[in-house]
This record gives structure tokens, C-alpha cells and sequence, in this order.
């Protein structure tokens, strides 16, 4: 009796979770797009409700080749010589795994064995309903692994040649107590300027306004979505400034995003060192 209840009780949450859960089904408009992901790090992944469930699709368009991704050149070591890969066709991609996700969520993907071909559509699902516990910012990364075809040697994996995976940094996912209205509720908004100068070659300071004391997250990525700058900044009521040293980064198109567990603001600067 004790065991037929048992099952009952599990096949009935079974069926409660496939009934909220959604089929994760590539999108194929994407098929003959160029290399990306859609959210893209940039648009980054809605807001999460406290014991509120959750359902984000991020559709995928994989690699057609090396370059795409790791630009070309891009060399690594094969039998001892130094050989650019950046012109060889992806054979295939493998999500190893997502880092970072509240631990109450889980993913589903549109391939069962996590395996995507090159050239491909595919997507990754990111669901579940987050407790008290996974309240605030949590810093997303998607690790993969990749196999190339190299014509002397065959199918060669980017994990065995460069001793570590491959990383999609940039994705975030803020948990929320309630839904948050900017218009309503000013005590929790604030209001970020363009940087200046802009463009500009090492330095340049973005001011905020904000109507309490608090943390606040700052990040900086490039067009890949990788994180160039990261940092916990402490807001005081009122004028606040930011200031960014890019002397090490290259010139070219970057993002900086400005957040706090309920509202989140991106926008546009530009490098140049011409």
C-alpha cells in the first residue's frame, strides 16, 4: 500500500513538471544565420520570480568553423608544430555543463546526448522554480567542448589540445522576491549616462543616479559575451561614478551593464586606439 502510494505521488509530480516544462525546439529560421545565441549575452535572460516557475529557451546557431569563434588566426600545437585552425570546419559541439544556475533549476536540451553538430541549430532550456535561498545575481557560464576534423590526424577534441574547455561567459540570471515596476516603486530605480569620453582610448568614467544605498553589480563584455570587467560597486544616494581603465583591452565595440536584484541597464561604448 505504502509502496503503491510512493509511486503514485512521483508519477504525479513527473507528470507536473513535463506538463510545465516546454519542448526545447531549435528555432529553424536560425539555420542560415552565422554563429550565435539568442538571447544573446547582451539582452541577457529575463527575471526570475521567487516560488514562481521558471522557463527560459536559449536557442543556439553552432560554429561553422574554428574562426567563427576563436577568430582567425587562432593556433594551437599539433605533433609539436604550431598550426591555425581558425579555417577548419567544426565536426561537433558539447554542452559539458552550465555553472552558475540556482540550485533548484535544472536544463533540458534539444539533443539528448548534449551533443551538437557544426553548423547546426540546436537549444538549451534553463528551468525550475527558485527558492528563498537563490534570491539575488547569479553569474551564468555555459562550458563546452568541441571537435574539430583535421585532415592528417581525423576528429580532434579542443579539450585534449588545450587542456581546458571552452567557456560562454556573460549570462545572467537575477531572482526577485516580486515583480518590480520602475514607474512604481522609485526607491529601487536609478538611472545610468553614457560614458564619457566616448569613444575613447584607456579611460573613461560612467555616472549613475540612484535613489538608495546599496550594491550594485558592474560588468563590461565584448561582442563573444566574455566578461572584461567585473566588480561589486557601493552606491551612495544620489550621484555616483564609475570609473573604467581599458588600457589593456583592444579597440572595438563593448557592453557595460549596470545592475541591481531588480532592474538591469546595458549600454553601448566604444574603443578606439587608432
Amino acid at each position: 500500500m505504502k509502496k503503491s502510494l510512493l509511486f503514485t505521488l512521483l508519477f504525479s509530480l513527473s507528470l507536473t513538471v513535463l506538463a510545465q516544462q516546454s519542448p526545447c525546439i531549435p528555432d529553424a529560421s536560425l539555420q542560415d544565420s552565422t554563429f550565435g545565441l539568442w538571447p544573446d549575452t547582451i539582452q541577457n535572460l529575463p527575471i526570475a520570480q521567487l516560488d514562481t516557475y521558471y522557463e527560459e529557451h536559449i536557442q543556439i546557431k553552432t560554429p561553422n568553423t574554428v574562426g567563427e569563434v576563436m577568430g582567425d588566426p587562432y593556433e594551437i600545437e599539433v605533433l609539436g608544430f604550431p598550426v591555425n585552425i581558425a579555417p577548419l570546419e567544426i565536426d561537433s559541439i558539447k554542452l559539458v555543463g552550465v555553472n552558475g544556475l540556482p540550485s533548484v533549476m535544472s536544463t533540458y536540451l534539444s539533443n539528448s546526448d548534449s551533443v551538437f553538430m557544426g553548423n547546426d541549430i540546436a537549444c538549451v532550456t534553463l528551468f525550475g522554480t527558485p527558492s528563498v535561498d537563490e534570491l539575488g545575481t547569479h553569474d551564468i557560464s555555459l562550458i563546452i567542448d568541441g571537435w574539430i576534423n583535421v585532415s592528417v590526424i581525423g576528429t580532434v577534441s579542443l579539450f585534449e589540445q588545450l587542456g581546458d574547455y571552452e567557456t560562454i561567459d556573460g549570462y545572467r540570471l537575477v531572482v526577485q522576491s516580486e515583480m518590480v515596476s520602475i514607474d512604481e516603486n522609485n526607491n529601487l530605480s536609478f538611472s545610468v549616462s553614457q560614458n564619457s569620453p566616448n569613444p575613447f582610448s584607456n579611460r573613461t568614467s560612467i555616472e549613475f543616479n540612484s535613489t538608495n544605498e546599496g550594491e550594485y553589480l558592474f560588468s563590461v563584455v565584448n561582442l563573444l559575451g566574455e566578461v572584461q570587467d567585473h566588480r561589486i560597486i557601493n552606491a551612495n544616494y544620489g550621484s555616483n561614478k564609475i570609473d573604467v581603465d581599458a588600457s589593456a583591452l583592444s579597440s572595438g565595440i563593448y557592453f557595460y551593464t549596470l545592475s541591481n536584484a531588480h532592474v538591469m541597464i546595458t549600454k553601448k561604448m566604444i574603443i578606439n586606439k587608432n
